[in-house]
């Protein structure tokens, strides 16, 4: 059964159950310690745009070209974006739609990170479960908010097709204190007026054909989304091409530049890149660039499997795992929570651990192919907030931190920093992502 957790040391598999909570049953967690290890600087740079054939299937989620250009270096950009993830990106292409002239600076190739190897859920109202803060739940909501016009946008600019899909969530109750988890989070929700419906045993296997019997109680999230990632990614790295942003790539940021309380640029192996405002956008090596931006790596492990025709119809959580299915007949099972430095190794461990989680709450993909493997490295923070907002020099924003709702998050940072950077403030309080607020003597 899906109660039936199995835990290993330094190890956590990401369900709806709070990572702060002991689950009954569950021993052997050890908690996520705070040491972060430095990478190994990559020795080369090239300034680049990225091609993407628009053939490519969004399930392929591949670049499939790069090409060299010569660029318009005759002047420093006004924006330098550390890290061409998701959030990097997104940030570079709304200021870019605004006139700015904006460079990436990426460690390696865009958005082939913790973007390139999340599940792709846009599910506010599932994560809150996590027992996360107000804040960060309004921020949720209001990004969500947000998805349809994002998509809409990035698929008239590139004529990609990003795969969005509207198929709500199941979150699934196999034992009495998940079922009585499920129902404080149901009296919560309902009292702030959220979507959401209970289900019985009977329901959950009429909404959803093939849940372990163990399953008592559930429920039900119409809103929750879900988008390819890989294709979005794709699709970003078109749009903020086709808007004159400059890639350079395969260079990381050793050290930033700073004189008379402000950054005057980013020390890279090529030399260093100037501009009059610096975004660090670096993710789990934020703080590998900024001591002051304290973010760890947190490993997540996935596993995919392949069944035709597709079984599942929704996503679903448990208390040890969650499940996204598409209409191709993969279904993307994760995730572990391993602090483990930045070792993006997939182990026998860790898959075996999704896979039984899998099976024990969807019996019915028993019989499914097992097909490729991943592991990334989410962006960690103490409060499980992100940080957002100025930085300790008057021209450097950070916007790192997202931990396990990047993908989510991503149009709400843009717009955020994009408010920062072209009006001076943000349209919603950024205070409790400020990055100061781990110690009263940060400055």
């Amino acid at each position: 059964m899906c109660s039936e957790k199995r835990r290993r040391a330094g190890s956590v598999m990401a369900g709806f159950w709070p990572p702060d909570l002991q689950h009954p049953g569950k021993i052997g967690i050890r908690r996520l310690q705070t040491k972060v290890s430095p990478t190994s600087p990559l020795n080369f740079s090239r300034i680049i745009h990225i091609l993407i054939f628009a053939d490519s299937t969004p399930r392929q989620g591949k670049l499939l070209h790069e090409k060299n250009h010569k660029q318009d270096m005759s002047r420093d950009p006004e924006i330098v974006v550390i890290g061409g993830g998701i959030i990097g990106c997104s940030i570079a292409r709304r200021l870019a739609k605004e006139g700015r002239k904006v460079a990436v600076i990426e460690k390696g190739q865009p958005g082939r990170e913790a973007s390139w190897a999340a599940a792709g859920m846009l599910a506010p109202l599932a994560e809150t479960a996590q027992s996360i803060s107000e804040p960060l739940t309004r921020l949720l909501e209001a990004s969500h908010a947000l998805y349809p016009d994002f998509v809409r946008e990035l698929e008239e600019e590139t004529g990609r097709d990003i795969a969005y899909q509207k198929s709500g969530s199941l979150m699934v109750a196999t034992d009495y204190q998940e079922a009585a988890l499920l129902a404080g989070l149901l009296v919560r929700l309902l009292k702030a007026g959220k979507p959401v419906e209970e289900l019985t045993a009977k329901e959950l296997q009429e909404r959803q054909p093939g849940l372990s019997e163990a399953a008592q109680s559930g429920l039900f999230f119409p809103t929750d989304h879900n988008v390819n990632n890989r294709a979005l990614m794709e699709a970003l790295v078109t749009a903020c091409a086709k808007q004159d942003v400059t890639f350079q790539t395969d260079t990381p940021v050793l050290a930033l530049e700073a004189k008379g309380g402000r950054i005057v640029g980013v020390k890279t192996p090529g030399g260093l890149v100037r501009g009059e405002t610096i975004i660090n956008t670096a993710g789990a090596w934020a703080g590998s660039i900024d001591k002051s931006a304290l973010v760890r790596p947190i490993r997540g492990q996935i596993l995919c499997l392949q069944m035709q025709p597709q079984p599942l119809h929704h996503l679903i959580h448990c208390a040890n795992c969650y499940l996204v299915p598409w209409p191709d007949g993969r279904v993307i099972v994760g995730a572990t929570m391993e602090n483990v430095g930045f070792d993006k190794s997939v182990t026998a461990e860790g898959i075996h651990g999704l896979l039984a989680a899998a099976l024990s709450i969807a019996p019915v993909l028993k019989t499914a192919a097992i097909g490729k493997t991943w592991a990334g490295l989410r962006p960690h923070t103490s409060d499980n907030l992100p940080i957002l907002g100025r930085g300790k020099f008057e021209n450097y924003i950070l916007a790192t931190g997202h931990f396990r709702n990047g993908i989510l998050l991503a149009p709400i940072t843009a717009k955020l920093i994009a408010e920062i950077v072209l009006d001076g403030v943000a349209s919603i309080d950024l205070d409790p992502f400020r990055y100061n607020r781990f110690s009263d003597s940060q400055s």
